[in-house]
């Protein structure tokens, strides 16, 4: 029998066909049985269940409040399915018009095809969610997953929101559960606001591995770790140390404020400044660019005009680096402010080789991804429950075990710097 997911691939393949089969049908007139104004916590497999009972029969509505958006601004025009924002007005067709638009036929209800398109019968799907899309750090996550993927025979997709928003990733991983995907690898923008959304996962059968920023105990499986968070802070502050001689005012530049992974790093940072041999640096301001170019390029411009003394900048984010080097660049302050934190080789090395960024730190987040999915199919396999002393193979990582805690832990990070940078290619 074919499983939820290849059945969700199957119709949508359908959908792409019937297109202009259902312009056709708003053409002759088909109006909205009512209209939706989006609560929080709907998204439209949810509404497709409530209006039709049939959780597969979202398209509908996308299809018909994208068809009546065309001439009334009113209405939401949705570019992405799984998305969905309070507030957007939505068209609800008529039972008879959804079935018109679904070819005259609700989804769950499509006709078997004798093998999908993309992956034999059978087959699992997983899909790996970032905090953000167009984010070069989980672009490269992604690399691994797929690999990952090609070697275990599974399908890994890749979906998230342009913003690194708790909110949104709620929604998509809401309609991500309606689909019974096989498991969901989630790297979390809020730890605790996931925690309601993870356990519906875990309670409908569906794996939840979080990576790179944990979903607290309760919303998830298991938690794969991209190094020991307490050996990250200490060692981004033993970095920024040598960086400015041991004297001077720092600053640190992070994403979200609600970011897990970022607050622990930061919580180790401030307790290694405690050791005597830091008495000389001085922690001025904590900042924050939410993951965003422009945003975290501002407030790195803002921080070395508040502290024109200041020496240094952490930035524990692939975004905010990469951001923070380019506004002491553009502040002609090389040599002055040294920028360090956790960034990608390829987007810090024309930093490093002017001197902007002399040196950072970072785990490979090809192999991060890698092990994510890695972890999640041993758990969604049967090899292991994700209970704490389970161990399994990741391929070419080779072996690990989940620790009392119920986390992985990936390995120690690297220190780039003009020494190295160009040995990698990530």
């Amino acid at each position: 029998m074919l499983n939820k997911m290849f059945k969700v691939m199957v119709v949508m393949v359908l959908l792409a066909l019937l297109v202009p089969a259902a312009t056709g049908v708003f053409a002759q007139g088909v109006t909205c049985s009512e209209d939706y104004s989006v609560q929080a916590d709907d998204w439209l497999s949810k509404l497709a269940d409530k209006f039709y009972g049939d959780v597969l029969a979202y398209p509908a509505i996308f299809e018909a409040t994208n068809a009546v958006a065309a001439t009334d601004s009113s209405y939401a025009t949705i570019a992405n399915a799984d998305l969905i924002e309070v507030g957007w007005k939505l068209c609800i067709p008529s039972q008879e018009d959804a079935q018109a638009l679904l070819g005259g036929q609700m989804m769950a209800e499509a006709p078997a095809m004798a093998e999908a398109p993309a992956m034999a019968e059978g087959g699992k799907t997983y899909v790996l969610v970032p905090k953000n899309l167009g984010n070069p750090y989980f672009d490269t996550a992604n690399t691994g997953a797929q690999e990952a993927a090609a070697e275990l025979g599974v399908t890994v997709t890749y979906q998230g929101s342009a913003t690194a928003d708790a909110t949104e990733q709620i929604q998509l991983l809401n309609s991500l559960i309606a689909q019974q995907v096989n498991g969901l690898a989630v790297s979390a923008n809020d730890a605790d606001a996931l925690v309601p959304v993870g356990a519906d996962a875990i309670a409908a059968g569906i794996p939840v591995v979080s990576w790179d920023s944990q979903i607290a105990p309760g919303g998830r499986t298991v938690h794969v770790n991209q190094a020991d968070a307490e050996g990250i802070g200490r060692g981004q502050i033993q970095l920024v140390s040598k960086l400015i001689g041991g004297a001077g005012q720092i600053a640190i530049l992070s994403a979200t404020s609600t970011a897990p992974n970022q607050n622990e790093w930061i919580k180790w940072m401030e307790d290694e400044l405690t050791k005597p041999e830091y008495a000389n640096i001085e922690l001025v301001a904590t900042v924050y660019g939410d993951d965003e170019d422009e945003k975290s390029y501002n407030e790195a411009q803002g921080l070395m005009k508040t502290y024109p003394d200041l020496k240094g900048i952490i930035s524990p984010t692939t975004v905010g680096i990469a951001a923070s080097a380019r506004a002491v660049q553009d502040a002609g302050k090389v040599g002055q402010v040294a920028v360090t934190g956790l960034g990608t080789p390829n987007q810090m090395r024309d930093y490093v080789k002017s001197g902007a960024a002399p040196a950072f730190a970072l785990w490979n987040p090809a192999d991060l991804g890698y092990l994510a999915v890695y972890t999640l199919d041993a758990i969604s396999s049967g090899k292991i429950t994700g209970a704490p002393g389970d161990t399994f193979e990741a391929g070419k990582l080779g072996s690990y075990t989940i620790d009392e805690n119920g986390v992985v832990l990936l390995g120690p990070p690297t220190v780039f710097d003009a020494s190295n940078i160009d040995s990698f290619d990530f």
